[in-house]
C-alpha cells in the first residue's frame, strides 16, 4: 500500500478529491518502471493498460513505411497515456519509448470502471482527451501548411503551453529537447531543425540555455499566453 500511495497521491489528476476518495483511487494504483530508450508498447499490441506519469518522459511515435520516425508527442509528469484502453477490443495505434527513466502508475482495463465512476475523475480525463485530440488536429494542419521554420515555431509554442514557465527573459520551455527531438517532434532532418534553431537564435526570437529553449519573441509570448 505504501508504494501505491506513493505512486498516486502527488499527480494532478487526483488532487481535487478528498483523502477517503484518494485512497480508494490508490487501491487501484499498480507502480512500473522503465529504463531509458525501453519501449513501453508498440502499435498493433493490445490497449489494455492506462498510464499516469509520475516522473520521466515518454516520447509517442509512429513508423512510416521506409522505417522513418515520427514523433507525435512527448509526455512528462502527470500526463496521461494509453487512454484508449477505455474502448474495449482496442489496439494500439502508435507506439511509446521511455525517453529517460521513467516511472509511471498503472491502470488496467478491468480497474477502469472503478476508476471513472468518481465524475471529477471522468471530467478531467474527458477534457485530457479532447486536449490531446485538438493537439494532434494541430499539428497535422502545421505539418500540411507550414514550412519547416514555421514548424519548427508552432512546435515550441505548443510544448510552451504545455510546459511553459514565465521568466524575466521569456517563456522558458521546461523539458529538455536536444535538436534530433525537436526534428522528429516537426518531420524534418536534425541538420535543417540545428540550421533552424540557430537561425532563429540569431534572430533574438529564441534563446537556448543547456538545452531548455527560451520564447523572448513578444508575439510568441502573446500567443502562448492567448491559449495556454
Amino acid at each position: 500500500m505504501k508504494n501505491k500511495i506513493k505512486c498516486m497521491k502527488d499527480l494532478d489528476l487526483f488532487q481535487a478529491l478528498d483523502e477517503e476518495d484518494k485512497i480508494q483511487v490508490m487501491r487501484l494504483a499498480r507502480p512500473r518502471s522503465f529504463n531509458k530508450g525501453e519501449i513501453i508498447f508498440s502499435e498493433g499490441d493490445p490497449a489494455d493498460t492506462i498510464y499516469l506519469i509520475k516522473s520521466g518522459r515518454v516520447l509517442l511515435y509512429k513508423m512510416s513505411e521506409d522505417g522513418k520516425e515520427i514523433a507525435l508527442d512527448i509526455l512528462q509528469e502527470d500526463d496521461i497515456f494509453g487512454e484508449n484502453t477505455i474502448f474495449e477490443d482496442i489496439r494500439h495505434t502508435m507506439n511509446a519509448r521511455a525517453l529517460k527513466d521513467t516511472f509511471v502508475c498503472t491502470c488496467s482495463r478491468n480497474d477502469l470502471p472503478n476508476l471513472l465512476k468518481n465524475p471529477m475523475i471522468a471530467l478531467k480525463i474527458i477534457k485530457f482527451l479532447g486536449d490531446k485530440l485538438n493537439n494532434y488536429t494541430e499539428q497535422v494542419a502545421a505539418m500540411a501548411f507550414r514550412d519547416v521554420k514555421g514548424r519548427v515555431l508552432n512546435t515550441m509554442v505548443r510544448l510552451a503551453k504545455n510546459y511553459g514557465v514565465m521568466t524575466p527573459k521569456g517563456i522558458r520551455i521546461d523539458i529538455v529537447l536536444n535538436h534530433q527531438d525537436l526534428a522528429n517532434l516537426v518531420n524534418a532532418s536534425r541538420v535543417m531543425v540545428t540550421n533552424i534553431v540557430n537561425e532563429l537564435k540569431r534572430e533574438g526570437i529564441i534563446e537556448v540555455n543547456q538545452r531548455l529553449y527560451y520564447l523572448l519573441d513578444q508575439k510568441l509570448i502573446e500567443e502562448v499566453n492567448r491559449y495556454a
